[in-house]
């Protein structure tokens, strides 16, 4: 097996080398897809996480400062097990992580008549013209940052954030409306 040191990974994330992006999934896929499937996910679950890692990652070796004080591994393990925790949060989903692995969940019941393609789909439809480019951009068309603050007009990365963060705000709104109509 191929073998690249931390810091040259990072460095090329950094650079948004399509292959960077494909040694990230083979070295470290599986053992969050391990964590996510062991603790109630599935296998598009465990996608979603790493794809989300991924994001975090990306946006925190832009950041001047950002520093790896452990391994890569480690890091991107600490990453998606919090995202992990907060989905699980999120979907109200209890659980107890004192062996700081695996967790039990108490069973909870998934909406079998409509898709997670349709309820975001839904969702998507209900914001903002100018967020429903964005989000599709980011998440669907797996756009560059850099391309998207070109084409949208931003100056900074800062306001590229920002947009991102009240667009997925608005999505996190409109799915607790239809919760709150269930």
């Amino acid at each position: 097996m191929q073998s690249i040191s931390d810091n040259t990974l990072l460095d090329k994330v950094k650079a948004e080398e399509s292959a960077s992006f494909a040694l990230l999934y083979k070295f470290y896929f599986a053992p969050i897809a391990s964590y996510v499937k062991r603790n109630q996910g599935n296998n598009e679950d465990a996608e979603d996480i790493f794809q989300e890692t991924v994001l975090v990652l990306l946006q925190k070796v832009r950041e001047p400062d950002f520093v790896l004080t452990s391994s890569l591994k480690t890091y991107l393990y600490a990453i998606s097990k919090n995202l992990w925790l907060k989905r699980l949060r999120d979907n109200k989903i209890k659980f107890s992580d004192s062996a700081n692995v695996d967790f039990e969940i108490e069973p909870f019941e998934i909406e079998q008549e409509i898709s997670k393609e349709e309820k975001v789909t839904s969702w998507l439809s209900k914001i903002t013209e100018n967020c429903q480019r964005i989000l599709k951009a980011i998440f669907y068309y797996q756009e560059p940052m850099s391309a998207l603050m070109a084409k949208m007009g931003w100056k900074n990365k800062h306001t590229a954030a920002n947009q991102q963060y009240k667009c997925i705000q608005q999505i996190k709104k409109e799915r607790q409306k239809e919760k709150g109509l269930d």
